[in-house]
């Protein structure tokens, strides 16, 4: 039946029972405006101010809905949120409710929208009523947001300091339910250290977390000190993106604040305190920029920066070491001091690897590393083209073959495959060797720059990067390695990391693989910290993702590279939706797992 049907009807009615009409009826009649008195819930702040309770709270905690629970396997806790503040409430919220001495630290991990009165708006004439009018009222629907217990804050008596333990209490029905407006209540909430390396600001949705300080946001560090152990660096880092996420950006706000003057770090079986040397592998020629100032910091961005102890500016004592490479030239950005280098055969004889390319069968691999052994043993300069007459020679093949020392198939294979131009243009260039320069390379305090976007080759830029990645290890891990090395705290930026560190695919990739989760293992006591950055984060071997700390993801795309990271479900679900800057932080050596915004401004030069 049509409305007006049902109007016609009730007037029929009405004539039949010729029934009196009211006053008020007459006038509503004649107005066709409603008099019955709105119900609107008590807004008066002057009433909460009087129990104590600040209009500023979210709502309350209720059992209207949901029994009010507590286990050791979980909670079950509602809280209905008044009309004035759904607005402000999202998924993910930081709230508060007290105890009196103390404080329930939760965060609102579901919301939910339940009607206040019997009635069905699952129907035709409802929903075309509301879409010609729109007038829903809040006040028409119950809006309960769903507490996750965190931790309780607390003040352990006589020490007067904010501390945390596990959920052990239930709160009280009708307890208010207050936003987290105290930094000091935030960061403990969440185990965030006071100070250390910067890192960005926490946020819940892409928008930043306010408090009432000033400045207003709070910062995310991570622990940087001895208190608890060796600083995180040690333990490892990864920041992981997909393409145009800014990574870059990102890495090179985080590189800077390792540089400052007084971050310093001890050595195994030294208290003497060294700033490090950051080592950056740069295969698209922007971290020189880290010597440059960037000209767009404002007297704001200056203000901010000092307040929460941002490390910014440039390092001046920034160096970029260019590979010789025949028919290459370095016309890159880098305004910084250069020095060219090159990479000596004699490296070869402990890391054949560096010159047997995948796909090589383990009898080849066998076979290189006997006919390197055996040429390093002559006398005399040891050179590629050197090894070269020695292995194209048929009196040299005929002595291998001939003794069954080595297959001739597999003795042809070697030759083909180690016998490359790339090599040829690589090894033993008109320039300083490397191994006669690590004094001028690991310098406390200096950073140094490998750029190899000029080099078109690239298995000539895989080389030149494994090079100085066994030059570090292999330094760093032997008890007569050179000093320069072993007694400079290091830090090792790498970026494209999948490509250096992926799964073991062959001897060749074991061979890497065992040396650097040896180095990731041993770097907490070597004062040896690994810096990566890539876009493939499952494609890094588990031996040395699992000794990997800290973990930094922005935006990623890929299933397979989202379900590697192994976050909460909660947190898995945003990792397609993050936006430029924001990023998940998963280190459960210096915090619960939390969303944080990056600096908006790149702290040194970034084009």
């Amino acid at each position: 039946m049509r409305d007006k049907d049902i109007l016609s009807f009730a007037g029929d009615m009405d004539d039949e029972m010729d029934v009196e009409i009211p006053a008020i009826d007459k006038k509503l009649s004649a107005t066709g405006e409603d008099d019955f008195e709105e119900l609107v819930p008590e807004t008066d702040s002057n009433a909460y101010m009087q129990n104590g309770v600040s209009d500023d709270a979210f709502g309350i905690i209720t059992t209207g809905i949901d029994p009010l629970e507590i286990t050791e396997a979980g909670a079950r806790i509602t809280g209905y949120i008044t009309t004035s503040h759904r607005q402000k409430v999202r998924l993910g919220t930081y709230v508060m409710v007290p105890y009196g001495d103390e404080d329930l630290f939760a965060r609102i991990w579901k919301l939910q929208y339940l009607q206040e009165y019997a009635v069905d708006d699952a129907t035709e004439i409802h929903s075309r009523r509301m879409l010609q009018s729109n007038t829903t009222d809040e006040v028409d629907y119950k809006f309960l947001a769903y507490l996750d217990p965190i931790c309780i804050l607390y003040e352990p008596r006589g020490k007067g300091i904010l501390d945390r333990r596990m959920s052990d209490r239930i709160p009280r029905p009708n307890t208010p339910i207050f936003p987290v407006t105290d930094k000091k209540k935030i960061q403990t909430g969440l185990n965030i250290p006071e100070e250390g390396i910067f890192m960005g600001h926490l946020s819940v949705g892409g928008e930043l977390v306010k408090t009432h300080a000033v400045p207003p946001t709070v910062p995310y560090y991570l622990r940087n000190d001895y208190l608890m152990g060796d600083p995180l660096i040690f333990r490892h880092m990864l920041v992981c993106g997909s393409t145009g996420t800014g990574k870059t950006f990102l890495t090179k706000n985080l590189l800077r604040q390792f540089m400052s003057e007084n971050n310093r770090y001890k050595l195994r079986g030294s208290e003497e305190r060294r700033n490090p040397c950051l080592v950056i592998m740069d295969p698209q020629d922007e971290y020189s920029q880290l010597f440059e100032d960037n000209p767009e910091i404002t007297d704001d961005d200056d203000f901010k920066f000092r307040a929460e102890k941002v490390n910014f500016g440039a390092c001046r004592n920034t160096k970029t070491f260019v590979a010789k490479i025949n028919g290459e030239a370095y016309t890159g950005r880098s305004r910084a001091e250069q020095i060219e280098f090159t990479i000596p055969f004699e490296i070869v004889q402990n890391n054949s690897w560096l010159i047997a390319p995948v796909g090589m069968t383990e009898l080849q691999y066998v076979g290189v590393d006997l006919l390197l052994e055996d040429y390093f043993k002559k006398p005399g300069q040891h050179t590629y083209s050197g090894f070269m007459d020695f292995i194209d020679n048929d009196v040299t093949r005929d002595l291998y073959v001939e003794s069954g020392k080595i297959h001739e198939s597999s003795y042809d294979g070697i030759v083909r495959r180690v016998k490359n131009r790339a090599l040829a243009r690589v090894f033993d260039q008109p320039a300083r060797p490397i191994s006669e320069i690590l004094g001028q390379i690991f310098k406390p305090g200096q950073v140094s720059v490998f750029p190899t976007e000029y080099i078109t080759n690239s298995r000539i830029r895989d080389i030149i990067t494994l090079t100085l990645m066994s030059t570090i290890v292999d330094n760093k891990l032997n008890t007569s390695g050179e000093a320069a090395v072993k007694e400079t705290p290091i830090i090792l930026g790498l970026d494209e990391a999948h490509r250096y560190l992926a799964k073991a695919g062959g001897e060749h990739s074991r061979r890497l693989i065992s040396k650097f989760a040896d180095a990731a293992r041993q770097g907490r006591k070597e004062g040896l910290g690994l810096f990566l950055i890539t876009q493939d984060p499952q494609d890094i071997d588990d031996t040395i993702f699992k000794q990997i700390n800290t973990r930094v993801i922005l935006n990623l795309s890929n299933d397979a590279a989202i379900s590697t990271m192994k976050v909460k479900k909660e947190f898995e679900k945003r990792i397609p939706y993050l936006k430029k800057g924001q990023m998940i932080v998963q280190s459960p050596d210096n915090s619960d797992m939390v969303e944080i915004m990056g600096l908006s401004r790149c702290v040194v030069k970034h084009i």
